[in-house]
């Protein structure tokens, strides 16, 4: 079996530590990429009109509409009758309008609170990556020629008694 001379290790433990390197610069390009690609605030500030427009509809899509009822003469008092009877009666407007309100506020704060978790997220992952890549560069990747265990795993010399 061939032996590797110790500048050939020296020279794959140097280009392997290059390559880790490179690989978490790669990994925070990435996250940075994706936080502003998901930055709707970019968007804006390049585009204010085209974005403008683009509120413009999704708020006209998104907003039902109020088909107004027609009752004939006589049908509303025959309708009320019925709920009456049956134990129904309509909420009160104030309950209506409360809903409405709580349906309005957890609409505007639901986008921010999925935006920080994102965040959370990018930030909890790179910090992982870090100790990672911290973990790999501080264990030995390979075992010296006459040396027992595998890789990460100190060695001792071969035929040797443990202490």
């Amino acid at each position: 079996m061939a032996t590797a001379s110790s500048s050939e290790v020296d020279e794959i433990r140097r280009r392997m530590a290059e390559i880790r390197k490179e690989l978490h610069q790669d990994v925070r390009d990435v996250v940075v990429t994706a936080e502003s690609v998901t930055d709707w605030r970019r968007y804006v500030r390049m585009q204010p009109w085209l974005s403008m427009g683009v509120a413009l509809a999704a708020g006209y899509l998104v907003v039902p509409r109020r088909h107004p009822r027609v009752l004939q003469d006589g049908t509303a008092e025959v309708l009320a009758a019925q709920l009456r009877q049956q134990g129904m009666t309509a909420p009160p407007e104030k309950e209506r309008s409360r809903l409405g309100l709580l349906g309005g506020v957890f609409g505007m704060v639901a986008p921010v609170v999925v935006r920080a978790a994102q965040g959370y997220a990018a930030q909890y992952l790179e910090r992982w990556i870090a100790q990672q890549q911290q973990a790999m560069a501080a264990r030995p990747t390979f075992s010296q020629p006459g040396m027992s265990g595998g890789p990460g795993r100190p060695g001792r010399p071969e035929g040797g008694a443990q202490r």
